[in-house]
């Protein structure tokens, strides 16, 4: 019995997962109507059951919806809900990893570089906090503090741009962001790393220095990716400003 209840919840997964690919990857369009239960189960060769509970987690994930009379759509209708549903899929996975930090890059050296410009006293006071106490954490072999205290760093970065839009963009993918870093700062260096480059963005930002700070993000992102890659064996193919291919 044992057994038997390992494989049903192991079907449910795998279901769950190849639904959810063919959402986040656009084969499944926003609006699009999926086929009856009966149908997708036997197409993945599964109980009704086993797509019932896969639909379920979906729709409570908010990327399906069912209408009286209509049936179960697809609902991605927001950015927040694209990374709602990518927050329990990440796993490191090459094409997550790719089209997350391709994005995160734009958004960070934008960030950066409006910091640089509008950043007061208060707002640097704040990032030298923090930075103080990421070296803490990381003296005390505390982790989780330093997880917490590295999304942080970049939301302080956010505010401190003073643009609004750039501050809800960086919001929308918090928690993603968050689960990123948890799984990343496992990885060899990882934590030094991050360390030395925020203290190093840092004195950038006190010495008004906005071409240096951006070059120093871009060095920061490309060196997770990198560890990623080297860590992991995953070849993400990560394209950074100016062509750079990893």
């Amino acid at each position: 019995m044992e057994v038997t209840a390992v494989k049903r919840v192991s079907a449910a997964d795998e279901t769950f997962r190849t639904l959810h690919d063919m959402i986040v990857s656009g084969r499944l369009k926003s609006g699009e109507k999926l086929p009856p239960q009966d149908k997708l189960a036997r197409q993945f060769g599964v109980s009704r059951n086993t797509v019932r509970e896969a639909m379920n987690k979906l729709t409570v994930m908010g990327l399906l919806s069912v209408r009286q009379g209509v049936g179960t759509l697809i609902n991605i209708t927001s950015p927040s809900a694209y990374m709602a549903s990518l927050s329990d899929h990440l796993l490191l996975q090459p094409i997550t990893v790719r089209d997350f930090m391709e994005a995160r890059v734009i958004i960070e050296v934008a960030n950066v570089h409006f910091a640089v410009v509008r950043a007061d006293r208060k707002a640097i006071a704040e990032l030298e906090i923090n930075v103080r106490k990421q070296r803490d954490a990381l003296r005390k072999g505390n982790v989780e503090a330093f997880i917490g205290l590295d999304v942080e760093f970049h939301t302080i970065l956010a505010r401190a741009s003073g643009n609004k839009v750039l501050i809800q963009f960086l919001e929308t993918v918090t928690d993603l962001l968050g689960k990123f870093i948890k799984e990343v700062v496992l990885l060899p260096r990882a934590v030094q790393n991050a360390l030395t480059f925020h203290n190093e963005i840092l004195k950038l930002i006190r010495s008004k220095d906005a071409e240096g700070a951006k070059l120093k993000i871009i060095e920061h992102l490309r060196d997770v990716v990198e560890n990623i890659e080297q860590s992991t064996g995953i070849e993400t193919g990560t394209v950074f400003p100016f062509g750079t291919k990893l």
